[in-house]
């Protein structure tokens, strides 16, 4: 008997992503884990939810398959996901289908779903597999470019309206290293009422080594999905609860409210290129480059007053003011190193986007 979702309500889909170190141990899919993860969505499905689930954890079990893709090389690491992806669907389709649910498994890349013509193809199909009962399996189709599934999710959930973007970790929710409670314990974060930027400083400034890029890829999440009026939390994947008291507005892990904006938010193409990744750098500009970044101008080298960190044409960067703080990112025109004509365009209207509102971009 196959388990029916409810599809009344585009608020009730919900999508969750699920990391690596939460569905696989030492390059095989753990089974205990597998379990739980299956607990969370069942008991979504039975409370009238409708779960779309991202999975990473292909590459890292393709890399058992032969000692050659134990290398960092793009190629090895896409042969590793087109090996891997086979085996962790396939175990996935057969633990779901053991309790009454249906799955479909779904390679995407960010690109269909911010392309309209892409995007247009694509819904008719899961708006069927939502009337059919079908749970949607998405991974990223890395064997055309190795991404991030994080980032995938978010502009999946703003793809789909979703009520909620779950990401599912194996920590319950970020910490603020640079606040610690009594006794040097990390201080949690229940919710990001706060700027993102100043979370990720804080995540930044209490990372150990090989534990920065993970969470902040989370962050970057973060961004599209609440720019796109999405709730995002991030929780433990270890919590059968989680997904049902995210749902609610029950505290759980670390929540991110949807950004209240003045204006219809930014297209899903356009909240994916400012950011995709964390920024690896930041234009300084004067109050004239301020100002056109708060009418949603073209930004200009010579609105450009000093720079900071090494980027190349199409990263991700910040926008900054003479005091620092940031008050947009999105993908840079011009590397660093290549700054030199005045009249070059740092960024056309369509590559950023207001990390604030327009009424406090000069403050």
């Amino acid at each position: 008997m196959t388990t029916r979702l409810e599809t009344n309500s585009p608020s009730k889909s919900v999508v969750i992503k699920v990391g690596t170190s939460s569905l696989v141990t030492g390059g095989k899919l753990d089974l205990e884990k597998v379990g739980m993860l299956c607990t969370t969505v069942v008991a979504g499905i039975e409370s009238g939810l409708a779960p779309v689930l991202v999975t990473s954890g292909a590459i890292a079990m393709g890399r058992t398959r032969h000692e050659a893709l134990s290398t960092a090389t793009p190629a090895a690491r896409q042969t590793a996901a087109a090996l891997g992806q086979g085996f962790l669907y396939s175990a996935l389709r057969e633990r779901f289908a053991e309790l009454g649910i249906e799955t479909a498994q779904l390679l995407l890349t960010p690109a269909d779903l911010t392309e309209p013509e892409r995007g247009a193809e694509l819904r008719p199909a899961l708006e069927l597999m939502r009337t059919l009962s079908v749970v949607p399996v998405v991974n990223e189709n890395d064997v055309l470019g190795v991404r991030n599934n994080d980032v995938l999710a978010a502009v999946l959930s703003g793809y789909l309206r979703a009520g909620l973007l779950l990401l599912l970790t194996d920590v319950p929710g970020l910490y603020d290293q640079g606040r610690p409670l009594p006794g040097g314990r990390p201080r949690p974060i229940p919710e990001a009422v706060d700027e993102v930027t100043t979370i990720e400083a804080a995540v930044i400034g209490g990372a150990g080594a090989g534990g920065t890029g993970g969470m902040l890829a989370k962050l970057s999440a973060c961004w599209i999905a609440t720019h796109a009026g999405v709730r995002t939390v991030i929780a433990h994947a270890a919590d059968p609860s989680a997904l049902l008291a995210a749902h609610r507005g029950d505290p759980v892990g670390t929540a991110f409210p949807p950004r209240p904006l003045s204006v219809d938010p930014p297209d899903l193409g356009r909240l994916w290129r400012a950011f995709r990744t964390p920024p690896r750098g930041t234009v300084v500009c004067n109050p004239h480059g301020l100002q056109a970044v708060g009418q949603g101008q073209p930004v200009w080298r010579g609105h450009a007053t000093g720079l900071r960190g090494s980027f190349e044409a199409g990263d991700v960067v910040d926008i900054a003011g003479p005091n620092a703080r940031a008050v947009a990112r999105g993908s840079v025109r011009l590397a660093a190193n290549s700054l030199n004509a005045p009249d070059s365009l740092l960024f056309h209207p369509s590559d950023y986007v207001q990390l604030l509102e327009s009424s406090h971009v000069g403050d």
